[in-house]
């Protein structure tokens, strides 16, 4: 007994492959002409946020809201006519600074993003910086975060809020045995 070596009742049209071939060729030709040009977001088929019920929509922690008040937002432009030797581009998207795009610098080790990059990341409850792992906090600021953290947490009217008093508990406990 062998395996057989044609399947003759599974005939698949010619044409029906040279077609799908073509078009295959045709979408790639595209997209790489779409993004020489840069225009590469009109591909985007991300859906959006406001076609999800509103029980999927993420809301920020408490945690991430209170890092986003420690760091500051410049713009490029700002960033350029200061610095003799600007950052080149944004390590989280891998695209260049320019004009007057919003950017972050972080407190502790100056590595700079742009603000929609590294606030997505801060609301995924990351407390440090993507590249090299230091808080976003500057160290002679963590007492006063920890003390708005516990304030603004004892605080909380809404019981249903997404941050916990739990989560509260822990960020102090993390950030307090961080900066010791």
């Amino acid at each position: 007994m062998g395996f057989p070596v044609g399947y003759p009742e599974v005939s698949v049209p010619n044409i029906f492959l040279y077609t799908l071939s073509l078009l295959s060729f045709l979408r790639s030709l595209t997209i790489s002409f779409l993004s020489l040009l840069h225009l590469s977001d009109l591909l985007d088929t991300d859906f959006s946020t406001t076609t999800l019920p509103d029980s999927h929509i993420h809301r920020p922690t408490l945690s991430a809201i209170l890092i986003r008040q420690f760091l500051p937002i410049i713009t490029f432009n700002d960033l350029a006519e200061g610095d003799s030797s600007p950052p080149v581009g944004c390590a989280v998207c891998l695209n260049e600074f320019a004009g007057e795009e919003e950017i972050r610098c972080m407190a502790n080790c100056r590595h700079m993003f742009h603000r929609t990059c590294v606030d997505r990341w801060i609301d995924h409850d990351q407390k440090t910086c993507p590249l090299c792992r230091t808080h976003f906090v500057p160290y002679h600021k963590m007492e006063d975060y920890n003390q708005r953290l516990w304030n603004d947490a004892a605080s909380e009217d809404d019981i249903d809020d997404d941050v916990s008093l739990f989560s509260h508990r822990h960020d102090y406990y993390y950030i307090a045995n961080a900066s010791l």
